[in-house]
């Protein structure tokens, strides 16, 4: 029932920013991840002739982390602009889930930074597929399901 959902915050053009921006956190992450992959069944001849390929997972983590500061700030909107959104079940998990993979991905980007393209094996890919498996396992089907029926100039 649309009376029953809360009123969305951050809209542009009377669409829902929220999931606007999600599935760009959703695939650079998991494109790092993906890289990651590749480039640990290189060969070691490829792996260090080759670190721009390495460099390509910073550039995909520093963006997923710009859409994910996007994404939280009009999560955070939604959150305080309707009581209905703090009474949502599985918000306490959404949002633990979010900002652990946000710190997962922090610091996967640091020891980048920090060791070049060293860090993606292990450490790195360690923390890529550990942020791609909270990104998966985190159930977003009701929050989807919340913004696509919801009326965003209704409250």
């Amino acid at each position: 029932m649309k009376a029953d959902k809360p009123r969305i915050t951050a809209q542009l053009a009377g669409r829902p920013l929220h999931p606007l921006f999600r599935p760009f956190v959703v695939g650079y992450f998991l494109a790092t991840g993906a890289c990651d992959l590749v480039y640990s069944q290189a060969g070691t001849f490829m792996q260090y002739s080759s670190p721009e390929f390495a460099s390509i997972t910073e550039w995909l983590l520093a963006a997923g982390l710009v859409m994910a500061a996007a994404t939280a700030a009009t999560a955070l909107m939604d959150f305080l602009g309707d009581a209905r959104f703090r009474a949502l079940p599985g918000v306490g998990m959404y949002a633990f889930s979010t900002l652990l993979v946000v710190a997962l991905e922090l610091q996967n980007l640091y020891i980048r930074w920090a060791y070049g393209a060293a860090a993606i094996i292990p450490m790195g890919l360690t923390l890529s597929i550990a942020a791609a498996a909270v990104l998966l396992a985190t159930p977003t089907q009701g929050w989807a399901d919340l913004y696509r029926g919801a009326d965003p100039a209704k409250g």
